[in-house]
Parts: structure tokens; sequence; C-alpha cells
């Protein structure tokens, strides 16, 4: 039977644990070549946009289209028509029945509400219910605009 002897045993062992030894080394000293060389030129400008978009007023966020909150602005103007109020903040909920929002064109889910009346509607669109923000959480909107939307919910629902 032929094995190795203890002392051939220690030489290979040793051989080895040098050979990791310089391994790990010139690794740390590539990662510290590498990583010296990586710079990002733009660094300060990206932080100091980021930090702008997070302390931007949250009346600019619209809450409603999405839970987590979105960081551009949605701008409607008055002269758009309810539809287009409703395509640009109400949808995402109102057609899903997010969080329990009633699916505009379902009878069943309005005809409680709109038998409350428009101003009801109104009042709770403008000033938000249950887990609905105000406004649909996009407070740029007008009362008027808002009640656009409503409108157009109700006709879509009747």
């Amino acid at each position: 039977m032929s094995g190795t002897s203890d002392k051939e045993f220690y030489k290979l062992f040793g051989y080895i644990t040098i050979f990791i030894i310089l391994l790990a080394i010139i690794i740390t000293i590539l990662s510290k070549v590498f990583a010296s060389s990586v710079t990002n030129d733009n660094y300060d400008t990206v932080k100091e946009k980021a930090t702008e978009e997070r302390l931007l007023s949250s009346e600019k966020i619209n809450l409603a289209s999405n839970p987590t909150f979105k960081t551009e602005v949605i701008e409607v103007s008055s002269t758009k028509s309810g539809k287009d109020i409703y395509n640009s903040v109400c949808m995402s909920c109102h057609m899903s029945g997010a969080a329990g929002a009633p699916i505009t064109g379902k009878v069943d889910q309005w005809s409680e509400r709109i038998a409350k009346g428009s101003d009801t509607l109104y009042n709770n669109a403008i000033n938000g219910i249950g887990v609905m923000p105000a406004k649909g959480g996009l407070m740029s909107l007008s009362d008027d605009d808002v009640k656009l939307a409503v409108d157009y919910m109700i006709d879509q629902s009747k």
C-alpha cells in the first residue's frame, strides 16, 4: 500500500495554503485598482434631483393611481372632458375596483351611490371618502374637474 508520509502531506498543504493566500492578495489588489477607476461624475446632481423629488408637495403626486408614490406630476387641463380626467386620474381604481372603489359601468355598485344624489358624490370625490383620497389624490384638480369626472362615471354606470 502506497501512501503519503506526513512530511509530504504538510509540504503539499503548505503549497496550497500559500497559493490561496497569494490568490486572495491578488484579488484584493485588483479590486482596489478597478474600484478606484470607477467614478460617477454626476452623482451629486442625481442625488440632489432625487432629494428634490422626494420633497415635492404631496399635492403634485397622484396617489390614487398607484399605491406607491409616483414622482411625475400629472397635469389635467380644465379644458379636458370628464372622460379625459377619468382616464388620467380615476380609471386605475374605478376600473379594477382597487380598495373597494365602485367599478365604472357596474350598475349594481353605483345605484345606491347615485340614489344619494350628485352633490353627495361630488362632495365625496372632492373631499375623499374611505380609502379614496381627496380629488383622487391629485390636488391640482379643480372642483369642476372632479365634478366632470364624477358625471362621466355616473353616465357610464346608469
